[in-house]
């Protein structure tokens, strides 16, 4: 679903290696794909990142905050659900309320992206909220996913990721 403006952060604007650490920390891989290849495991297709297992995989033109999604994703699951992961995390209403949560908390341990520019990135793309924009959203109707992020300890009581430690 490639609707976005030219000037949304890909993956080929950025050295990976922080975004590769960062997903490292939640168990997952980055697998980049062939620039002329359709991307595995991609639910939207285009550029689109995919999902298989512990993998996301990404080329060079895939959208950051894509990537971030659908790792969001497989953080999102529980064993069962990420062993059987191929494509589609199949993932309700709150869940992907959650998803999009934890992607603006991912975004701000990413020094080339942020919260501000995932924010932007997302409006971009479309992603839909109740208030109109994803900051807005995030800052004044996200209380659902906030609980739902801490109902599964992924979420500390301030508004950060929990630290990965206390999840294995």
């Amino acid at each position: 679903m490639t609707t976005e403006s030219p000037h949304v952060l890909r993956l080929a604007d950025i050295d990976a290696a922080q975004l590769r650490l960062l997903l490292a920390g939640y168990h997952l891989t980055l697998e980049l794909c062939p620039d002329d290849e359709p991307v595995p495991g991609s639910f939207w297709g285009d550029d689109e990142a995919g999902l298989k297992g512990d993998t996301v995989y990404a080329r060079k033109d895939t959208p950051l905050h894509s990537i971030l999604h659908e790792a969001c994703h497989v953080i999102c699951l529980d064993e069962e659900r990420r062993n059987n992961l191929d494509t589609n995390a199949g993932s309700d209403d709150d869940e992907e309320c959650a998803v999009c949560y934890l992607q603006v908390l991912l975004a701000d341990r990413l020094d080339c992206l942020g919260r501000a520019r995932m924010f932007a990135d997302m409006d971009a793309w479309s992603y839909s909220f109740r208030l109109g924009s994803s900051r807005a959203w995030f800052e004044e109707d996200a209380e659902d996913a906030r609980r739902w992020l801490l109902g599964r300890g992924l979420l500390a009581t301030q508004p950060q990721p929990a630290d990965l430690h206390q999840h294995q």
